[in-house]
């Protein structure tokens, strides 16, 4: 009886760790022998969790990740490394004390296809794909570099404003199937200093002190996805935000108005890397 009991728990936990793999084929496409060494290593790495806190909604793949999602920013470190890794297709790095661009809650205007956001320039510990550019030369590197030279790179840090009641921002969901919006993703975005306290195409008022324009590539929403987006706009709440979900208003069309955004659970598992603790509850939009 015993046996049969452990033997069903294994079971279970495996089933768990093939849905976190068939979640992350989804999410990110690859080569098929790559694909299978990878999955094995996020079942390997995340089985338990995924029968921790999303039990209630397997072997349903389709619920099962949305509650992945939901609860990226809670999962150990482990897990949440080499999820993110296999999403990303490579390692993420930390940059400690440095300064670098926050763009996770920036405005952009679109300009030849490339979205230019408005930054904040902070100091500290920051998080973003390597980028390498040779032997010991990475994102952490090049952004070292550009103290002395008058550029910065952007990188990813919790938004304090999502994390406060008071603090003015919130987190809206652009559902996936539903939204074709275009999204900036500004990590590894450069950015130059000479755009601080100066008047930039696109934006009605000069850039005040103590933030940078950055250009970043922009990502289009497909309506016939089910990977869904987050973008960070003003809190309480605006119905009226979702419009920045929708191909009608974000696209990148010259002139266009976007937000930085990133795949759904994204900005809370981040969080939780690089602090090595679970994301804080942020301020919730919900869903167009």
């Amino acid at each position: 009886m015993r046996s049969s009991w452990k033997r069903a728990s294994k079971a279970r936990l495996i089933g768990a760790g093939l849905a976190v793999s068939l979640m992350v084929s989804a999410a990110a496409p690859a080569v098929a022998q790559e694909r299978l060494e990878q999955d094995f290593g996020v079942i390997q790495a995340c089985a338990g969790d995924v029968w921790r806190l999303c039990s209630d909604v397997l072997p349903d793949i389709g619920r099962m990740k949305s509650c992945m999602q939901d609860k990226m920013g809670q999962l150990p470190k482990a897990c949440l490394s080499k999820l993110l890794d296999v999403m990303a297709g490579s390692t993420f790095k930390v940059c400690k004390d440095q300064t670098y661009a926050l763009c996770a809650a920036a405005r952009c205007n679109v300009y030849d296809g490339v979205a230019y956001c408005q930054c904040d320039e902070k100091h500290g510990d920051s998080i973003s794909l390597p980028f390498p550019m040779g032997k010991g030369v990475d994102v952490c590197a090049i952004n070292a570099a550009g103290a002395d030279n008058k550029y910065m790179v952007s990188t990813y840090s919790l938004p304090e404003q999502i994390a406060s009641p008071q603090g003015g921002g919130g987190v809206y969901t652009c559902e996936g199937g539903k939204s074709g919006g275009a999204y900036a993703q500004c990590d590894g975005g450069l950015c130059f200093r000479s755009t601080e306290e100066t008047t930039f195409p696109g934006f009605d008022k000069p850039v005040p002190k103590g933030q940078i324009i950055c250009s970043c590539p922009i990502t289009a929403g497909s309506s016939g996805s089910a990977q869904g987006y987050q973008i960070l706009g003003p809190y309480p709440c605006d119905k009226s935000f979702f419009k920045y979900c929708k191909s009608e208003v974000a696209n990148g069309n010259t002139g266009s108005t976007i937000y930085v955004g990133a795949p759904i659970g994204t900005a809370a598992a981040l969080t939780a890397l690089l602090t090595g603790k679970a994301a804080p509850p942020f301020n919730e939009c919900g869903s167009e």
